[in-house]
C-alpha cells in the first residue's frame, strides 16, 4: 500500500549561492550538486547573478533566482541580506550553502535572520596581506559545516583561521567518467571544433583552460612556448577574459611581440568542455600559486589526456608524476618548456599511452562525481 504524505509534509530545500554561472569549476560543481539534490528528492534552488550556465541549473530540475550576489560593494552585500532572507522565507529553505566570500556574508546573516542552517565550501586559497582581508575571508569558516575541496585546503584553513577541525569535511571535486569519456567523441563534431578554434591540420594541440589572471600562469606558458617555438604545436588558451582585462591585453601583447600568433591563440570560456578536451593532445595547469584542487586535471585525465601541472596545491594530490601525468616546478618556464617538448616528441609512445590509461583509471576511482555528490548530501543530512 502506498504511503500518503501528510498535509504537514515538508520536502527539505537546499539553496546554493554562487556569484555567477558563467563558467568554471565552482559553477559546474553547483550544477552537479543541484542534480544530486533533486535526485535525492529534495528541493534545489540556486542563486546567482546569472550567466550561460543557468540553463544547466534549470535542466537539473532546480530553480534559479537572479540577484547581484557577485558584488563586493558593502552596501549591496548588506542589502542582499534582506533580499536573501526574503527568498529563504518564501521558499521555505532549510539549508543555505555559500560558495564564495561576498555572497557568503549576505547568506550568513540571512540564515541567522531566518534561523536556518549554514554551510560553506572553501573552493580556493584566499590571499591575505592584512588583518582586514583575513577577516573578510574568515566568513568561509562560519559554516556549521565547512567543506574543503582537498587535504591541502583543509590544512590551509587550520593553519590560518580559528576553527574547530571537527566542522571540516574534505570532499574532493568529482569527475563523471560516463560523461568525460573519450569514447563519446564524434570525429565529425571534433572537426568542427578544430575549425572553431582555428587548429591547423595535423598539428598537436596544447590546451590551457583557465580564466585569464596572473596566478594561472599564462605568462609563464608564453615564455615556455617561445623557448620551443620551432616545435610543431598549436596552443589554445581558453577561459574568462573579462575579470582582468589589463592582464588579458598584456598576454596578447606578449604573443605579438614574440611573433607567436601562429602558435598560440586566446579564446573566451567554453561550455562544451568534452569537445575542447577532445581536440587536445596535452592539457596544462600552469598555476604559479597553489590551486585548491583543479578540476581541469581530473577531467583531462578521464579523457585520457597527458596532463602537465605545477607541483603545488591540489595538483599534488591528483597527479602521480610519470604515472598519471607530469609535474613541473611553478613559475619555471624552462622546466615547462622541456616537459612540453618531451611529450610532443613522444606523443604516440607506449609509455605515454600507459600514462593515459592510468590517468583515466585514477580519476574515475579516486575522484568520482558520485562520491562527491554523496558526501555533500551527507553533509546536508547531518544538518537536516
Amino acid at each position: 500500500m502506498a504511503r500518503h504524505k501528510s498535509k504537514d509534509y515538508h520536502k527539505a530545500t537546499i539553496l546554493q549561492v554562487v556569484p555567477s554561472l558563467i563558467a568554471g569549476g565552482v559553477e559546474r560543481g553547483t550544477i552537479e550538486i543541484a542534480k544530486a539534490i533533486v535526485t535525492a528528492d529534495y528541493n534545489s534552488i540556486a542563486l546567482s547573478a546569472g550567466g550561460p550556465l543557468v540553463s544547466k541549473i534549470l535542466d537539473s530540475g532546480s530553480k534559479h533566482f537572479n540577484m547581484n550576489v557577485d558584488t563586493k560593494n558593502p552596501a549591496c552585500i548588506l542589502y542582499n541580506i534582506y533580499r536573501i532572507a526574503k527568498l529563504i522565507k518564501e521558499n521555505k529553505v532549510d539549508i543555505i550553502h555559500a560558495r564564495s566570500r561576498a555572497p557568503a556574508w549576505s547568506s550568513y546573516f540571512a540564515a541567522k535572520k531566518q534561523d536556518i542552517r549554514f554551510v560553506t565550501t572553501f573552493h580556493g586559497i584566499y590571499n591575505f596581506s592584512e588583518s582586514f582581508k583575513r577577516q573578510y575571508n574568515s566568513i568561509m569558516t562560519y559554516g556549521e559545516r565547512v567543506i574543503a575541496v582537498s587535504d591541502f585546503v583543509k590544512q590551509h584553513i587550520l593553519d590560518n583561521y580559528y576553527i574547530d577541525e571537527a566542522k571540516i569535511r574534505v570532499i574532493h571535486r568529482g569527475v563523471d567518467p560516463t560523461y568525460f569519456d573519450p569514447k563519446k567523441l564524434i570525429p565529425e563534431e571534433l572537426a568542427l571544433f578544430k575549425a572553431k578554434y582555428h587548429v591547423p591540420d595535423s598539428m598537436p594541440v596544447i590546451l590551457l583552460p583557465a580564466r585569464m589572471t596572473k596566478w594561472k600562469g599564462q605568462e609563464i606558458l608564453i615564455k615556455a612556448l617561445n623557448i620551443i617555438r620551432d616545435k610543431d604545436m598549436y596552443c589554445i588558451i581558453a577561459g574568462d577574459l573579462t575579470k582582468h582585462p589589463n592582464f588579458t591585453q598584456r598576454i596578447k601583447d606578449m604573443i605579438q611581440e614574440l611573433k607567436l600568433q601562429s602558435k598560440v591563440q586566446i579564446f573566451g570560456p567554453e561550455v562544451d568542455m568534452l569537445s575542447l578536451y577532445g581536440i587536445a593532445d596535452i592539457v596544462l595547469s600552469t598555476s604559479i600559486e597553489p590551486e585548491a584542487f583543479g578540476r581541469v586535471i581530473i577531467e583531462s585525465q578521464a579523457m585520457e589526456k597527458i596532463v602537465i601541472a605545477t607541483h603545488i596545491g591540489g595538483a599534488s594530490e591528483t597527479i602521480t608524476d610519470g604515472v598519471t601525468g607530469y609535474h613541473v616546478e611553478p613559475n619555471d618556464a624552462k622546466d615547462l618548456a622541456e616537459k612540453i617538448s618531451f611529450v610532443l616528441d613522444n606523443l604516440n609512445s607506449t609509455n605515454l599511452n600507459k600514462i593515459r590509461k592510468n590517468a583515466r583509471i585514477s580519476s574515475s576511482k579516486s575522484f568520482s562525481l558520485e562520491a562527491m555528490q554523496n558526501k555533500t548530501l551527507d553533509v546536508y543530512r547531518e544538518l537536516l
